[in-house]
């Protein structure tokens, strides 16, 4: 029974390196690395986004699914992430489930999905992803698609709204832009 756990621990902890591994080809190739939002940051773009029961909301990059999860619990949206790497995939899944959460997280680039759906879209990308993307949101995205970025503007698109980062309340700035 011993040697059974030990060689169960073994391969949990192979698995978990090969993942890591895995996450970090997967970086180098995308180019965005998973950094998790701050649950003040969170509570920010929730509170200006003013989010409505039943609008399909996409998180580009979603890592953990954390900020999918607390739009979920705050609006009651419709929630969609992608996210590319394993490791936060797999976390994802796991809050999703601590969470009774009914987010859907696919894994996969975003790139490659369509975005016409889209009411609300969040992203915490860099500004070269999110350069590469600005042509896809002008092309994919319907008339009135609400856009949020944390950090970073997008080149080649105009802002309609920009709160300044506030080093008070440690909030970064975020970037509101709304397709015509």
């Amino acid at each position: 029974m011993i040697i059974f756990f030990s060689n169960l621990i073994a391969a949990a902890v192979c698995l978990m390196v090969f993942l890591m591994l895995v996450t970090v080809i997967v970086n180098l190739f995308i180019r965005v690395p998973f950094v998790p939002s701050k649950k003040r940051v969170i509570d920010r773009v929730l509170e200006v986004a003013r989010l409505k029961k039943g609008e399909k909301v996409y998180d580009l990059g979603c890592g953990d699914g954390r900020f999918l999860i607390e739009a979920e619990k705050k609006a009651g949206i419709k929630a969609t992430g992608f996210e590319a790497a394993p490791i936060p995939f797999l976390l994802a899944h796991f809050l999703k489930w601590i969470n009774s959460s009914r987010i859907k997280i696919h894994m996969t680039n975003f790139f490659k999905v369509n975005l016409a759906d889209a009411d609300v879209i969040f992203c915490y990308l860099g500004p070269e992803t999110l350069q590469a993307l600005s042509p896809k949101f002008k092309r994919e995205c319907h008339k009135g698609t609400r856009i949020y970025s944390h950090t970073f503007h997008i080149e080649g698109m105009k802002p309609a709204t920009v709160w300044a980062k506030d080093p008070a309340k440690k909030l970064p700035t975020i970037y509101y832009y709304e397709i015509k």
